[in-house]
């Protein structure tokens, strides 16, 4: 086996443990599919985000590294979310030739990027001559007849057909987004019927042999495709498990921040009320040692002598119900936090390769802080949309 197909074991962490290369070109193998990996990775996490004209990048330094096929799957849908609707569909096409076997789940993506691509693009139906030379704006496109019609930008497009006797043709042609259009070249002129001639005078003429037919020309020898390397069956780059990441983590990284910070205010508000207590305790007992009651202040004591104490402890004891109040919400906050994090993480659709439609804008979690100030306790949201 060549380095080029370890190359593609490797990219999918396959690598045979018995080949026949020097310790030193395995060593530089491993690094550059453990770069590969790498660019593949950020690629797929940018796409993750919505960043799609950044992960188009990363899947290209990857595919540069390791010219895999599931690199350009991936390749194809960044491009076709980045706005570049023939790339991708260029791409698909190649994902499609590159690829030893393809599971029915990739040629469905296949299928549906490049129809929602075409519906940006215009598409030339060209007839010529057959083996004409075709070529789009000076790009050769095949040999008459193609295949299939000609994906090309929506716009103007100059469309040129070489003959074999040297021959050519070209036209420019409109085509729409979404519309097919048929372009004909090279339209060959019907042959000329003979003239008859008189009938004259008969004469003898000896009998001439006939023209020895037409040799066609040699074939020519075509070598025969070089034969796939052999691979392991390619692993899918995300599971369905039900501990599989979900397609987005915001979820989860929203929600255990919401329970850090109402895990750490509900400890706050508990300081407070223990210090209010605290407070209040040491109040009642002045009150107690002077001869009052704390337990009916204000009503049943002398308002002149215990009218303060009472003041400052009925204070106390509303900040000690209003910081347990709040700590309870608190510990709320956490708990639906927590739940919220762990139930999406278990429970939300999981991120799968073949995915099309990820979140397409980046949205930052809210925040939650204890608000403390001169007869002010509370909480704050902040969020960004």
């Amino acid at each position: 086996m060549k380095t080029s197909s370890l190359a593609l074991a490797l990219l999918v962490a396959l690598a045979p443990a018995t080949l026949p290369v020097s310790a030193f070109a395995q060593a530089t193998d491993e690094t550059t599919t453990k770069e590969a990996r790498a660019r593949f990775q950020e690629g797929v996490d940018l796409f993750d985000r919505g960043q799609f004209e950044q992960a188009r990048a990363k899947f290209v330094q990857a595919y540069a590294l390791r010219k895999h096929p599931a690199v350009l799957l991936n390749l194809a849908q960044s491009s076709l979310r980045a706005g570049h609707p023939l790339e991708a569909v260029k791409t698909f096409q190649q994902f499609l030739r590159d690829s030893a076997t393809v599971t029915p789940q990739q040629r469905e993506t296949v299928d549906k990027g490049m129809a929602e691509a075409r519906t940006k693009l215009g598409r030339l139906e060209i007839s010529a001559p057959t083996a004409a030379e075709l070529s789009v704006d000076g790009t050769v496109v095949g040999v008459a007849p193609l295949s299939e019609p000609v994906d090309v930008e929506a716009g103007m497009h100059t469309v040129k057909a070489k003959m074999t006797d040297g021959t050519t043709d070209s036209k420019s042609v409109g085509a729409n987004a979404g519309e097919k259009v048929q372009v004909r070249l090279g339209a060959t002129v019907p042959p000329v019927a003979p003239v008859p001639t008189p009938p004259g005078p008969t004469t003898a003429t000896p009998p001439t042999a006939p023209p020895p037919a037409e040799q066609p020309p040699p074939a020519i020898a075509e070598l025969p495709p070089p034969a796939p390397p052999a691979a392991e069956p390619e692993k899918e780059p995300r599971g369905h498990g039900l501990f599989d990441a979900p397609k987005t983590m915001v979820p989860v990284y929203a929600g255990g921040a919401v329970t850090v910070i109402g895990a750490g205010a509900a400890v706050l508000f508990y300081v407070f009320k223990q210090n209010a207590l605290d407070s209040g305790r040491s109040v009642a007992h002045d009150i107690e040692q002077h001869g009052g009651n704390s337990s009916t202040c204000p009503s049943h004591t002398d308002p002149a002598k215990f009218g303060s104490a009472c003041q400052v402890l009925n204070d106390d004891v509303d900040k000690a119900n209003t910081d347990a109040t709040l700590g309870n919400i608190s510990v709320g906050v956490a708990v639906l936090g927590a739940v919220t994090a762990v139930g999406w993480y278990l429970f939300a659709p999981k991120r799968d390769a073949s995915d099309t439609a990820p979140p397409s804008a980046t949205w930052r979690a809210p925040t939650v802080a204890p608000m403390v100030g001169h007869g002010v306790r509370g909480l704050s949201l902040h969020a960004e949309f």
